[in-house]
């Protein structure tokens, strides 16, 4: 879980940007004691409460969850209830709607995507990339695990890829993963992209920990898998590369451990939610 001093930190921010120097609407208003709730307005998996809380509470109010995270739900399903002063209830409303409608559209679609791979390859694991909105990456890696799927890297600092820019400083992909493993923490693995065939096989030679194989065909991924695997049984096979619902399916194949997809964070459809006080 996200420390709640850092989800404070941002909810400032988030209220700064919306309300920089005062909610010339809300000042129409007279002050009033309110009530109302948060709806769902389609099905899916519900994530982000827990800040949506925070920022009511931040703003003076009160909320009151309803529904757990990760939670399966229809379409006009309360998942809050909201209470205080009307101007502050109003001042939470569009900051907490588009934080709790960006993560329940990240759960739902990781939701949808592993439910599909598991299907074929049980021990499939669906990983985001970095591919996230500045300032929001911790958010958005929250909602992929609620949503059931893996965090891959939060970080530059979280272990090693040597990308395809990467290699082109080394004289050959060997030299690259050897001088990982002679230089890095034995706490932090070794992951090596490769586009081709010969590629995933030397990096498998050198002692890889992870390959991915990226953009290849579920058929060329087919054949190189068990080719890895008889030079390092224990390397895990990612594959990525424009990987999403439509062709998920072609590439849950046996032997393949990760598959991380981008259109997890970076296509995100927005869940949609709407607050009415009642």
């Amino acid at each position: 879980m996200i420390p709640l001093v850092l989800v404070d930190e941002d909810i400032k921010k988030w209220i700064e940007e919306d309300i920089p120097y005062w909610d010339v609407t809300t000042s129409l208003l007279p002050s009033k004691k309110a009530e109302g709730k948060i709806y769902t307005k389609q099905a899916g998996i519900v994530a982000g409460l827990l800040f949506v809380k925070r920022i009511f509470e931040f703003l003076g109010a009160e909320c009151e969850i309803l529904v757990n995270e990760g939670e399966s739900v229809s379409p006009k399903t309360a998942v809050a209830i909201v209470k205080g002063d009307i101007l502050s209830l109003l001042q939470a409303e569009r900051v907490s709607l588009n934080i709790l409608g960006r993560l329940s559209g990240i759960a739902t679609q990781t939701s949808k995507m592993a439910e599909i791979a598991q299907k074929t390859n049980p021990s499939l694991r669906i990983c985001a990339t970095r591919k996230v909105v500045p300032g929001l990456g911790k958010y958005d890696k929250y909602a992929v695990v609620i949503g059931g799927g893996d965090t891959h890297r939060f970080n530059l600092s979280d272990n090693v890829l040597l990308k395809e820019n990467h290699l082109r400083s080394f004289r050959s992909l060997t030299e690259a993963i050897q001088k990982a493993k002679s230089e890095t923490s034995f706490s932090k693995k070794i992951e090596v992209e490769v586009q081709n065939e010969d590629q995933a096989l030397e990096a498998a030679n050198a002692g890889a920990d992870i390959i991915m194989l990226d953009n290849f065909s579920p058929e060329l991924a087919r054949k190189t898998i068990p080719k890895v695997k008889s030079i390092k049984n224990d390397s895990l096979i990612e594959l990525s590369g424009n990987i999403n619902l439509e062709n998920l399916s072609s590439y849950a194949l046996e032997g393949v451990d990760l598959i991380s997809s981008g259109a997890l964070t970076h296509s995100v459809t927005n869940f949609d939610y709407t607050m009415l006080i009642e």
